[in-house]
């Protein structure tokens, strides 16, 4: 058995001991409980994680984000987006690739959709939802989803070391 394997079967044994330990006490519990499969070669291992830790409270989300977002029109809108604790935002764009553009600068509230998803308020007839994962920022479209396939990369904006 390689170490991989041993370690998860740790996690994993050592996870079931505790839930049903939990599930005998606190039946309530059990209700931020997900479970997650994972594969190793031809084996499935189920285990339990806790599905109420979210960006929102698990991951240093304040900060500074950056990237180049696609744009049907040019060859590129560079953004900068600066997430500050207290839910305010700063937003600024520029499209690459078009003649004069000058930076557009914006800022306002945002909400949290859930413990993952936030929305930038006042923004209008343009993206303003993104995902939270660790030091990134993913622009979801205006229907609130992520693209997906191979173009899903390009909707990421990276956080900044702030020093």
């Amino acid at each position: 058995m390689n170490l991989t394997r041993i370690i998860i079967l740790g996690f994993v044994v050592s996870m079931s001991a505790c839930n049903s330990a939990d599930k005998k006490t606190d039946t309530a519990a059990t209700d931020t409980i997900a479970t997650m499969k994972m594969a190793t070669d031809s084996n499935v291992i189920t285990a339990a994680i806790d599905s109420s830790h979210t960006a929102k409270n698990s991951l240093n989300w304040q900060g500074t984000y950056k990237g180049v977002l696609p744009c049907a029109g040019c060859e590129g809108i560079e953004t900068e987006i600066m997430l500050h604790a207290d839910s305010s935002y700063m937003i600024s764009t520029k499209y690459l690739g078009k003649k004069d553009s000058k930076p557009v600068n914006g800022e306002g509230k945002f909400i949290w959709i859930d413990g993952n998803n936030i929305q930038l308020q006042g923004i209008k007839d343009a993206p303003a939802k993104y995902f939270i994962s660790e030091d990134k920022l993913t622009q979801l479209g205006m229907d609130g989803k992520k693209t997906e396939g191979s173009s899903a990369s390009k909707y990421i904006l990276n956080k900044q070391n702030n020093k």
